[in-house]
């Protein structure tokens, strides 16, 4: 992923004044390896920071979408933003891609922007980005599901920090086809790609799964009935590779509990779009690449 970014970046040369007094120098030591850079702030400042590339991207886009926060953490690794007036999230510089998913949430809007009264499910919660992003929108609960713990703690600080540990409840496990435990694979360097089960594509080949760790997995039908859900308006489902095993093994009728299916599919998602056709679902593509984009799948009216 990183020559990928590395790659951007260069494409957006002309614009990384914005982010750097120095854009040749910070693109040049970042091609090199090194990532640590003087970062230009909106007003002017100047803040040196560890950045990775992908994060370094991701920050060029969100100048135009979210504010930072007045005041920065010590810590040369993280950023603060303010997402809602006097409301601050962290993020991570050196691992995962932490800003990008912000700029997919925040400035992209890739799940929409209206949540009002709302109930959603958010599988693959990570730093709490989007648990944070559907409460903002009006979501009127949000359960969130994150098994991997540095992600789990960063999440539950962030929710802290924004004040909204009243619509959001957020649970230490994986969404999978039964309750019990599994091995996590973790990529240390990338937390924002753990998966149960990665998937066979291209790009997941790229991630290096050097650790493994045991978490707590929890069935849909048992995660239902343990908040007392009848019915889910919104499903985020990224999960890393889950979808696929996940949406196989769901009888029609469970499905059908979600008015809407929002998927981040790592492979090819053609079974994916037949399961959710033939339980009464219209399904889009959307920012398809092959074996990357999302699905919404969207239950249809006479299909209560």
């Amino acid at each position: 992923m990183r020559w990928l970014y590395l790659l951007k970046l260069l494409g957006k040369l002309g614009t990384l004044r914005r982010i750097s007094p120095t854009p040749a120098k910070m693109l040049l030591n970042a091609f090199l390896g090194r990532d640590t850079h003087t970062l230009r702030l909106p007003d002017g400042q100047l803040l040196p920071r560890q950045i990775t590339p992908p994060n370094l991207y991701g920050y060029l886009l969100l100048q135009a979408h979210v504010p930072l926060a007045p005041e920065q953490p010590s810590a040369p690794d993280m950023l603060r933003w303010e997402l809602a007036p006097g409301r601050f999230f962290l993020t991570r510089l050196t691992t995962g891609m932490d800003l990008m998913t912000l700029y997919e949430l925040f400035g992209r809007k890739d799940y929409g922007t209206d949540f009002t009264t709302q109930v959603v499910i958010d599988v693959g919660a990570y730093n709490g980005d989007s648990a944070v992003y559907f409460a903002l929108q009006g979501a009127k609960q949000v359960i969130a599901l994150e098994p991997h713990p540095p992600n789990f703690a960063l999440a539950q600080e962030n929710i802290r920090q924004m004040g909204l540990e009243d619509r959001i409840t957020l649970f230490p496990a994986a969404l999978s086809t039964t309750d019990g435990q599994a091995f996590l694979q973790v990529a240390p360097t990338e937390p924002d790609a753990n998966s149960l089960t990665p998937p066979d594509s291209p790009l997941q080949k790229l991630i290096s799964y050097t650790e493994k760790t045991p978490v707590q997995t929890i069935s849909f039908s048992t995660l239902c009935a343990q908040y007392g859900l009848e019915e889910v308006d919104f499903i985020k489902l990224d999960c890393e590779g889950c979808e696929f095993a996940l949406i196989s093994s769901l009888p029609e009728d469970e499905l059908r509990r979600a008015k809407t299916w929002h998927i981040e599919y790592h492979a090819r998602p053609e079974p994916l779009i037949q399961r959710l056709q033939k339980a009464g679902f219209i399904v889009e593509k959307k920012l398809d690449r092959g074996v990357l984009g999302y699905l919404i799948a969207r239950r249809q009216v006479n299909n209560p």
